[in-house]
Formats: structure tokens, C-alpha cells, sequence
């Protein structure tokens, strides 16, 4: 016989018991749960009163703890926290990166990036360029124009661990992406004229020198979850 096996417990007739047993002296108040709707009643000798409660309410009194972001970056266009911890969403302005492309030698090169979306939860992340130099709730999403970003926007950091997304770390995130060097996988599917190897791209903008990533040659989103900024808050972090 398994000696280890606890006995189960019936919660039901448990809490039966037990309320049964409180002193109605010691009733101070109870909490009558209705749809969308909160009813409160406290008991004063053999009078009771009630009065109604919003949900929100009742939340604010059972919270101990305020939830803050803590300051936030120039960059930040989003913060929020569920399950897996903080969310957060970060919108780059066109601007020019100097980055390593590794191959049979080491390529440091400097091009233009179109606008870039940079949106971590938990340990994930993501990158996304979208077009214009305004942040926009609803702006298309395309593929950034980068090595080493997944068909579904997600950033592969290779060996480097860029640890839980936070207010007070994203922008470390930020600059480990861009200090840490590129190679050619998942180089495809990128650049409508270079679909084959996006690393040929940037090579040719480092050495044509315009000022700014050609808009007509990003690629949208594939996916029909993601494909603007507002999907990203409501299928990727809800």
C-alpha cells in the first residue's frame, strides 16, 4: 500500500463547514459575484447594507502593488506585461547602421535601414521595417532588410543571449543586435532585387552610398496575423 498517496479533499464541503462555523459576530462583510458586476455587503449588528462595485474597483482593492514601467526610452511606442513578463514595442527612424557581414572574410560595412520595429516579450523578439518616418498604429509591416531575422519576424541571436525584455534592458537588446555580426542565413526572400541573398543588397548600397533603403524594394509580411503594428500588440502579446 502506497502510504504516500494524500487523501482528497473536498473543497466544497470543506468551505460548507467552515462558513458555517464563523461567529456572525466576526462576518464583517461578504462579496456577492454577478456578471460584469460586483455587490458588497457589510453587516453592522442585524442590519446589513449593500452597495454595488465595479469590476475595477474591486481590482483596485485586492491590487497592493501599483504596476509601473519604470522611464521609458525616446524609442518606446508600447509597454505592457502578461505571462511572460514585459512587452514592449520600439519604433527606429530611418538612419544609417554600420554592420559586420561574415563570409570567407569579414565585411564591415555601413548602409541606410527604412524604419525598423523592434517589439520584445519575455525572451522573444521581433523586428519588422515598415515605410515613412512617422510611427502609425496601422502601417503595413515588411520584412526587415537583414540576415538572421525568421520568416516570422523573430531575431535570431545566434550564441548571444540578450536575456528577459525589459524597460530597463531593451536597449541593450537594441545595440547587442547591431554589434553582433551578421552571416548569411536566412538571407532569402528580403529584397525583391536581391531575393536571394540580402547580404548582395546592403554590400551594394555600403558601396552606392544612398541616403536612404529604397522603399520599393521591401517585402511584406507573409503572415495574415501579423501585418501591422496593432496585430502585434493583439496575436502576438495578448
Amino acid at each position: 500500500m502506497d502510504t504516500n498517496i494524500l487523501p482528497i479533499i473536498n473543497l466544497e464541503n470543506v468551505s460548507q463547514i467552515l462558513l458555517a462555523n464563523i461567529p456572525q459576530d466576526d462576518l464583517i462583510a461578504q462579496l456577492v459575484i454577478l456578471k460584469g458586476q460586483f455587490i458588497l455587503v457589510e453587516h453592522e449588528g442585524k442590519n446589513s447594507k449593500y452597495k454595488f462595485l465595479s469590476p475595477e474597483a474591486v481590482e483596485k482593492a485586492f491590487t497592493s502593488k501599483t504596476a509601473t514601467s519604470g522611464w521609458l526610452s525616446n524609442n518606446t511606442i508600447w509597454w505592457g506585461k502578461n505571462p511572460e513578463g514585459e512587452a514592449i514595442i520600439q519604433f527606429y527612424s530611418p538612419q544609417k547602421y554600420q554592420i559586420q557581414i561574415m563570409g570567407q572574410e569579414t565585411k564591415v560595412i555601413t548602409v541606410p535601414m527604412p524604419a525598423l520595429l523592434l517589439a520584445g516579450c519575455g525572451s522573444r523578439y521581433y523586428l519588422w521595417a515598415v515605410k515613412g518616418r512617422v510611427f502609425k498604429p496601422d502601417a503595413q509591416l515588411y520584412k526587415p532588410p537583414l540576415p538572421n531575422v525568421w520568416d516570422d519576424s523573430g531575431i535570431c541571436f545566434g550564441g548571444n543571449s540578450p536575456g528577459m525584455c525589459s524597460a530597463a534592458t531593451i536597449s541593450q537588446t537594441w545595440e547587442l543586435f547591431w554589434k553582433s555580426p551578421f552571416n548569411k542565413d536566412l538571407s532569402q526572400g528580403k529584397s525583391k532585387t536581391h531575393p536571394d541573398n540580402i547580404c548582395n543588397q546592403l554590400i551594394k548600397l555600403h558601396e552606392s552610398k544612398p541616403k536612404s533603403y529604397p522603399s520599393s524594394d521591401l517585402v511584406s509580411v507573409h503572415s495574415w496575423k501579423v501585418t501591422t503594428p496593432e496585430d502585434i500588440i493583439n496575436h502576438l502579446f495578448s
